[in-house]
């Protein structure tokens, strides 16, 4: 059996456009109906208004997942830090998501991002290595260090050079 391989995000945002010009073309009929003089015809019309709708949500969640795609492409650079979700980078464990929007809890932050920071792999330079009283080990960017600092019981957590590539 193979893989089927992963799309693109110019794959899935081409699909976006297309049902973006769909919806385009749905919302030209329902004004083309609604200019004509035939109140039965015009009367019909109205699940074209909901269509055009439904289509322009999907182009715009086709769009949101292709630039959650490139998000978890850019995750896997050896570089970055890649846990399977985000925090923020100063104060670690702290974020709050929803809406598809994200924000860090800290009061004096401020920061927001305008994504599921969240739900998706961290993209974070990596600039600690964790390692817990077995050995194992990961690296990670200095959010996700300050939270297995938090929560390690008899590991460590060491700063670490920069990976470059």
């Amino acid at each position: 059996m193979t893989t089927p391989s992963e799309p693109t995000p110019a794959e899935v945002r081409a699909l976006g456009d297309q049902a973006g010009a769909l919806a385009d073309r749905i919302t030209a009929l329902y004004e083309k109906l609604g200019a004509v003089a035939d109140p039965e015809v015009r009367r019909i019309r109205f699940r074209l208004a909901d269509a055009s709708g439904y289509v322009h949500g999907a182009a715009t969640d086709l769009e949101e997942t292709a630039r959650d795609l490139v998000r978890v492409r850019t995750a896997r650079d050896p570089r970055l830090c890649g846990v399977p979700w985000g925090v923020c980078p100063e104060h670690g464990n702290t974020l709050r998501s929803s809406a598809g929007e994200t924000w860090c809890m800290v009061e004096r932050c401020g920061r927001r991002w305008t994504y599921d920071r969240l739900g998706l792999p961290c993209t974070e330079p990596i600039t600690h290595r964790v390692t817990d009283t077995a050995g194992a080990g990961f690296d990670a960017c200095n959010g996700h260090a300050l939270d297995a600092e938090q929560r390690l019981e008899g590991g460590t957590v060491t700063r670490i050079a920069p990976i470059s590539g």
